[in-house]
């Protein structure tokens, strides 16, 4: 119950912040957008033009811009004060309130470290190993990363699988064996969506949930749970 009230909170100023952006971009600052598609645009061409020296360059000054943009406005200095107070509300409450947590047993149990086939980064490239690897399931939050993921190299263990991605911009890219049953469950703010023979072209706010008919019931199976800002997600049979 806790956790879903701090949870509403946190949603709250979410969505408190975004009004006061809408309100801030239509009536008092209506050159954000333009700004940000600059910004965007330089991000784009840097992209494109790296490692080259020129694209770096490109790259660094369209994220300093958008970050100079987006910091200047009052709906990101409202979010910064609100999570700052929410945290600082937390923090005291736990110095009076602690809570205290009595281990059930006095047994030990072992842990083993799984190693990451990914992990989270700011701004990144990378992919699954081109060798055969040991399957781990994969949970992983990026700022702006592609990612590519080949499931051919490994062997999925009986059971549920997880990919569970989470970014702000960028494109994710997952080779599924032909005999593994899959489940897709996607959204984005603005992007593309390609799921086997499934297509849709790039458009705002996309919601796809799709899956294999024999998902169900498969012994062996991945679900596969993306959340995205902008990008494009291209699911491939291999």
């Amino acid at each position: 119950m806790k956790r879903i009230v701090d949870n509403g909170y946190f949603n709250l100023i979410i969505i408190t912040a975004l009004f006061i952006l809408f309100v801030e971009v239509v009536f008092f600052h209506s050159g954000f957008i333009f700004a940000l598609l600059v910004a965007g645009a330089f991000i784009y061409i840097g992209r494109k033009r790296l490692p080259r020296r020129s694209g770096k360059i490109l790259f660094w000054i369209g994220i300093i811009g958008a970050i100079l943009n987006l910091v200047n406005t009052v709906a990101f200095q409202f979010l910064v004060i609100a999570i700052f107070f929410y945290y600082l509300f937390h923090f005291v409450k736990s110095k009076k309130e602690p809570v205290y947590i009595t281990p059930l047993t006095e047994s030990r149990e072992s842990l083993r470290a799984q190693r990451q086939l990914l992990k989270n980064s700011f701004i990144s490239r990378q992919r699954t190993d081109e060798t055969v690897y040991e399957w781990s399931d994969i949970n992983i939050q990026n700022v702006w990363s592609d990612v590519v993921i080949d499931l051919s190299y490994t062997v999925l263990p009986k059971g549920e699988s997880v990919i569970f991605i989470r970014q702000l911009a960028g494109n994710v890219t997952i080779f599924i064996p032909y005999e593994t049953e899959i489940s897709v469950n996607h959204s984005s703010m603005a992007g593309a969506v390609t799921i086997f023979d499934h297509a849709q072209s790039f458009a705002p706010l996309q919601n796809v949930y799709m899956k294999t008919p024999e998902f169900d019931e498969a012994s062996q199976k991945i679900k596969v749970m993306i959340s995205m800002g902008v990008g494009s997600l291209e699911v491939k049979r291999i």
